[in-house]
């Protein structure tokens, strides 16, 4: 609660715009001091300095910068700058000439400072203003869209649950008409996988081993409706499954083979899952042969899972993805490689 409220107050226009300015002033007099030590006169020679720059910075942050700059009008702010700080000199000229000596002060000023320099500060208190503006509406930009990235991938992570609870049930559907003896079991195995997706993968990564462990038993459960003939292996390859990966990534690619190969019309009926662990790569490549699908599973619920699996590859691992989609006559591979 504490750290909140002091982030809230460190982003506050009210907290940071008097701290810049007390700053500014306190260099400004600093730099201008007329001795070794910095006294009263030099920062009220400083404050009248800042006259000029309060309407240099505030032009260019409510007027310039919004109506030129962020709508890519270069030209038209460039020109505006430079009106913009030929007019911050005139009202330094007017400070120091006119309203000064109008002012009940014993303080005899002038401005005794170059033009060059004057023109100089001033240009770099416009630049920086207009960097300090940028940079923050970039900031706030990337907050929103890591915002919407998580909303985003929470919206995907979720739909893989009913379509995998979808695919499930019409095992369960199949073992209980036939009266199997294995639907109790059945049953008992998706409740332990709906509890690891309903419970154990909120967070953006999970331990590697974990996922290995409920594909394992997926892949059993998937096993119950397959034709005894069927062909299904399952390999594991090197020690590394104490990374950490994205979960459910593997979930929709199993449902598709299973789906789409083993289910289908085929006297070599088959998957053939090979899963890589290495310190700095996880790979993944999944092999079936293609089958017919049943009524229940045609239409509109095809190709869910794998654009799921696509959409939340280019989330999550911009750039450090491979996915690969062989679609033979008989056969369809994927493959997937991803960098840790």
């Amino acid at each position: 609660m504490i750290k909140q409220k002091l982030y809230q107050l460190i982003n506050a226009k009210w907290f940071q715009h008097p701290v810049f300015w007390v700053l500014s002033i306190y260099a400004i007099g600093s730099y201008f001091a007329i001795s070794n030590t910095v006294k009263f006169i030099d920062f009220f020679y400083a404050g009248l300095f800042h006259i000029p720059l309060f309407f240099l910075v505030y032009v260019n942050l409510s007027l310039l910068i919004p109506r030129f700059l962020q709508k890519g009008r270069y030209v038209s702010y460039l020109v505006s700058a430079v009106l913009t700080i030929a007019m911050a000199y005139g009202l330094h000229e007017l400070t120091f000439e006119i309203v000064l000596p109008l002012l009940p002060t014993e303080y005899y000023m002038v401005s005794f400072t170059d033009w060059e320099v004057l023109v100089t500060i001033f240009t770099i208190y416009f630049v920086l203003t207009a960097l300090l503006k940028l940079s923050k509406s970039w900031y706030v930009l990337q907050r929103v869209e890591k915002e919407k990235l998580a909303i985003e991938l929470n919206s995907l992570k979720s739909q893989v649950n009913p379509h995998f609870l979808f695919n499930s049930l019409n095992s369960i559907y199949s073992l209980a008409m036939a009266k199997s003896e294995q639907t109790p079991d059945t049953v008992l195995e998706l409740s332990n996988l709906l509890r690891y997706m309903l419970y154990e993968v909120g967070e953006a990564t999970v331990d590697l081993g974990k996922e290995v462990e409920m594909m394992e038993n997926y892949v059993e459960l998937q096993k119950l409706r397959a034709d005894a003939s069927a062909e299904i292996s399952f390999q594991i390859k090197g020690d590394h499954l104490d990374q950490q990966i994205a979960p459910l990534l593997f979930f929709p690619l199993i449902e598709n083979s299973f789906k789409h190969g083993v289910k289908g019309v085929s006297d070599k009926a088959y998957v053939n899952m090979v899963l890589e662990c290495h310190e700095k790569q996880i790979g993944f490549e999944i092999e079936n042969n293609k089958g017919e699908v049943d009524d229940m599973e045609q239409g509109k619920y095809g190709g869910i899972g794998l654009e799921n699996v696509k959409r939340r590859l280019s989330l999550i691992y911009p750039g450090k993805h491979e996915f690969a989609i062989e679609d033979g006559e008989d056969v369809y591979k994927v493959t997937l490689k991803i960098q840790l």
